[in-house]
């Protein structure tokens, strides 16, 4: 959570996580060197407050607290530094790195495939002729080599903290051990025979749309044409705010960022401001959005580990299996869809990467001073081809007609 580390919510309630030192006298109490506390509250500014203060009056070592949320795991009584195994150490690197859920659960997966194979080591056994060897098995495994990378990696990375941040062992042995990595499946920019197939569906040809609660009900019909028309990642599409939708200097934008407390970006590039493309507002698009009371752009779709694009994300995925539509052609192929497009259309890379978000290659003068006015960015979305396949404008739900804003 931006501002406080630690700080967390779940459900409606927000949480403090706080790690503590090694020489901390609560460790006596709390051997997995954690503490999770409840703050009572489920307003952000007021958990900040609260957060800040618990944060200091636990590391003054004035507080003492029974209150956990999630099973931890424990340091052996009495066990020095090297009785620490990976696993002992998952918990306490998650919560010192601030890591998610999804993030966790990978890294523990590696841990446990490591300890499959070498047995139930100690981290001071943990040499580097383990390492080599656990690289060479997983790359033997029935999975891609991308897979095998990132489970070295994970491991990799408690070996850092136990290195870096605990000072528990004097150099992490697996330095530099690697996998190379091939693409085994590369996605390839949409054709327009799978554009076709996925948007004759009724979702867009009769505006049916998805019972199924992982579609986010009008989120189904818009965000697979927001993506299409504007190049943007699944994550920024579905966290969407109502007030991400704006007038600027006469020009409807969609903002990227991450103002929300929800809201996350992938890089600094990433914020960024996409005007409107001619066809989402004859669609509705605009209208849509003012239907909208407040917050959350999609208020059915719900959040997987506190992640916007996580079920939509696999709704699309079944959707594109069901329409017989290649795994080479995922959502993400719509950004390649929007830059190859773009590029056709002769708009300049500089532009392109301002309006996808992309990382500048040029000089540090052209990435810092580069700026370019919203009629400039209007016409360059606007060279991004239209669908022809007949999609229906979107039709505001009668319960939703009466809210609509002038």
């Amino acid at each position: 959570m931006a501002g406080l580390t630690g700080l967390f919510r779940r459900g409606s309630t927000y949480y403090m996580r706080v790690v503590l030192p090694l020489d901390h006298p609560l460790l006596a109490e709390r051997p997995t060197g954690r503490i999770v506390i409840s703050l009572g509250s489920s307003n952000y500014r007021e958990a900040l407050s609260k957060g800040y203060a618990k944060r200091a009056e636990i590391l003054s070592g004035a507080a003492h607290t029974t209150e956990r949320v999630e099973p931890l795991l424990d340091r052996p009584r009495g066990a020095s530094s090297p009785a620490f195994s990976l696993h002992d150490l998952h918990l306490r690197w998650q919560a010192a790195n601030q890591i998610s859920e999804d993030s966790s659960r990978a890294c523990l997966r590696a841990i446990r495939l490591f300890e499959e194979f070498s047995g139930q080591v100690k981290l001071a056994q943990i040499n580097r002729d383990m390492g080599d060897k656990f690289r060479s098995w997983l790359q033997q495994q029935p999975t891609s080599s991308k897979t095998a990378r990132d489970r070295l990696v994970w491991v990799k990375s408690v070996l850092n903290y136990a290195c870096n941040d605990l000072e528990l062992i004097p150099k992490n042995p697996w330095r530099g051990l690697d996998i190379k990595t091939q693409t085994e499946s590369p996605r390839k920019p949409w054709s327009d025979e799978s554009l076709t197939k996925l948007f004759s569906h009724s979702i867009w040809k009769e505006l049916s749309i998805p019972l199924d609660k992982k579609a986010g009900g009008s989120a189904a019909y818009w965000i697979p044409l927001l993506a299409l028309y504007t190049g943007a990642r699944c994550s920024e599409l579905c966290q969407l705010q109502k007030a991400d939708i704006k007038k600027d200097s006469g020009v409807w934008t969609i903002q990227i960022d991450d103002c929300d407390p929800t809201q996350r970006i992938k890089t600094i590039a990433a914020k960024r401001s996409i005007p409107v493309h001619d066809e989402l507002l004859r669609l509705g698009f605009v209208k849509y959005c003012q239907s909208i009371t407040d917050g959350s752009l999609w208020p059915n779709l719900p959040k997987r580990e506190g992640k916007a694009g996580g079920y939509f994300s696999q709704f699309f995925g079944e959707l594109r299996a069901e329409l017989g539509i290649p795994p080479s052609m995922s959502f993400h192929s719509f950004r390649h869809t929007a830059r190859t497009n773009l590029l056709c259309a002769g708009v300049a890379e500089s532009v392109m990467d301002k309006l996808l978000g992309h990382v500048g290659t040029g000089s540090i003068g052209a990435k810092v001073y580069s700026h370019f006015s919203n009629d400039l960015l209007h016409k360059a979305i606007n060279c991004l081809p239209i669908f022809s396949g007949g999609i229906k404008s979107f039709v505001i739900p009668t319960s939703q007609a009466g809210v609509l804003q002038k």
